[in-house]
């Protein structure tokens, strides 16, 4: 898996949720200066991916540039309330639905300097289901928190919102480590098969 290449993908959505988030006086100049830092990194972290069609980087760009359309072009301010609502549900919905359709986003990013015979065998998917599950659950989990906070709007709450960085930090590490671990096994398998056959 050329998990580089994955956590770069997400690197947009953190810069924007940090910006937009950040005290910088005027919301709505933050909000601006987010979905541009959001724009262009999407473009210069993921140009090769948009070309190629890759689902996360795609959905990406569209949300960015929809929502920022929406609320600077066209002034819907409104929309700024359930930005970070949406935007874990969007993230949610792209697991879990890729999953459903037998293509599970990271996928297009495992594929990537692989042979096209172990890119279709049955571990090589289990693989890819199981991380895109976790970063499922890691979704799931922060747009939860998120519509909890957008119906509790209470300051004592607000520091739960950080339990959604705590979520992030899970998923990169089990993505990092789970391919690994599971190449391990396999070896060990091996290895034990080819003893016992002796």
């Amino acid at each position: 898996m050329n998990i580089l290449t994955l956590l770069t993908a997400f690197v947009p959505w953190i810069a924007f949720t940090l910006v937009a988030e950040a005290p910088l006086g005027n919301p709505l100049m933050g909000l601006t200066l987010a979905f541009i830092i959001g724009i262009v990194l999407t473009l210069l972290t993921s140009y090769r991916q948009l070309l190629k069609g890759y689902i996360l980087s795609v959905v990406t760009i569209i949300f960015f540039v929809v929502f920022f359309i929406l609320i600077i072009g066209f002034k819907l301010y409104w929309l700024a309330n359930y930005i970070s609502v949406l935007s874990m549900l969007l993230l949610t919905l792209v697991c879990w639905a890729t999953m459903l359709f037998h293509f599970p986003f990271t996928l297009q990013y495992s594929r990537e300097g692989v042979e096209p015979e172990r890119a279709k065998s049955a571990p090589f998917m289990h693989v890819n289901y199981v991380i895109t599950g976790v970063w499922g659950i890691v979704f799931t989990l922060g747009f939860a928190l998120d519509a909890f906070l957008l119906l509790r709007p209470e300051p004592g709450l607000m520091f739960w919102d950080n339990l959604k960085w705590l979520f992030m930090v899970i998923a990169i590490v089990f993505t990092v480590w789970y391919p690994d671990y599971v190449h391990k096994q396999r070896a060990l398998q091996v290895a034990s098969e080819i003893k016992t056959k002796e």
